[in-house]
């Protein structure tokens, strides 16, 4: 089991005008990976691009975008996937289309179907 918690207060310089969100990530997979992040990530990313800044992402393409099969080392196969929850409700969109403009708190969860 693998855990991280890692802090970076907000911080806006005057020479910085790029306007930031929080983004809370969430990642567990039964006794395999339990990773939380809270950072500053560019307000206006998708939350695919701003997951591959904190974890190794493994994807699969799609006609309907990057389809995450592996998050930290850990993949999913057979019945599993990796279900995308965004502000405590599961996400009918991808990762890729999940826009960040204000905080946010995203959990990535391998499940079974």
């Amino acid at each position: 089991m693998l855990g991280l918690f890692l802090f970076q207060p907000f911080s806006v310089s005057a020479d910085d005008s790029t306007e930031t969100v929080q983004l809370s990530l969430v990642i567990t997979s039964d006794n395999q990976i339990n990773l939380t992040v809270v950072k500053e990530v560019e307000k206006g990313i998708n939350s695919y691009d701003a997951i591959k800044e904190l974890v190794v992402v493994g994807v699969k393409d799609t006609s309907y975008g990057p389809q995450i099969i592996s998050l930290g080392g850990v993949e999913a196969i057979g019945n599993t996937y990796w279900a995308l929850y965004v502000n405590g409700s599961m996400s009918m969109v991808g990762a890729h289309d999940v826009i960040l403009s204000e905080d946010t708190f995203i959990r990535l969860n391998m499940e079974a179907f």
